[in-house]
C-alpha cells in the first residue's frame, strides 16, 4: 500500500486507508505509459503499443471511477450517520459538491478518450487527482474528521462519568 503524506493524513483509519489505495490508484495510472511527461500524444509509438495503453488506461480508470465514487460514498455515509447535515449543512454541502465536482471532471477526461492521446488524458487525469488529493483532503477531508473528532467529544463530554 502507498504511503500517505503527513500532511494528508486526517486521523481517521477508514478515510486514511482510502486515500492510500487512491494513491496507489495514481501510481498505477502513470505507469501505463513509458513516458508521460515528456510525450506530448501517442503517435511516436507504434499501434499495438497504443492500444495496449489504451486498453490499459481504460481498465485502471474503470477501477479509478469505481473507487472515487466507492470512497465519496463512504464519506458521505458517515457525514449522515454522524448528522453532519443537520448541524453543519454548510460544511456538508461543500464537501458533497466537492464530490460531485470530482467526479464529474473524471467523467469529461474519460469521455475524451482516443488512442492517440492516451498519454494526455494520463496527465489530465494524474492533474486533477494531483489537485484533488492536496486540496479535497488537505481542506474537506481534515474538516470531516476534525468535525467528527468535535462532536464525539462533545458527545463524551455530556455522558455521565
Amino acid at each position: 500500500m502507498t504511503d500517505l503524506p503527513p500532511a494528508l493524513e486526517t486521523g481517521n483509519y477508514l478515510i486514511d486507508d482510502e486515500h492510500r489505495l487512491l494513491l496507489g490508484i495514481m501510481g498505477n495510472l502513470r505507469r501505463v505509459c513509458v513516458d508521460p511527461a515528456s510525450l506530448d500524444s501517442c503517435r511516436g509509438c507504434d499501434h499495438q503499443r497504443q492500444n495496449a495503453c489504451e486498453k490499459e488506461v481504460v481498465s485502471q480508470l474503470g477501477d479509478l471511477f469505481a473507487f472515487i465514487l466507492e470512497h465519496f460514498s463512504t464519506e458521505e455515509r458517515i457525514m449522515r450517520d454522524a448528522l453532519m447535515s443537520m448541524t453543519d449543512k454548510a460544511l456538508c454541502d461543500a464537501h458533497i459538491e466537492d464530490h460531485a465536482a470530482i467526479a464529474q471532471k473524471v467523467q469529461e477526461i474519460v469521455s475524451r478518450l482516443d488512442s492517440e492521446q492516451t498519454v494526455r488524458r494520463i496527465r489530465e487525469l494524474d492533474t486533477l487527482l494531483r489537485r484533488w488529493v492536496d486540496n479535497h483532503i488537505g481542506l474537506h477531508d481534515l474538516m470531516l474528521v476534525r468535525w467528527l473528532n468535535n462532536e464525539q467529544g462533545l458527545v463524551k463530554a455530556g455522558q455521565p462519568g
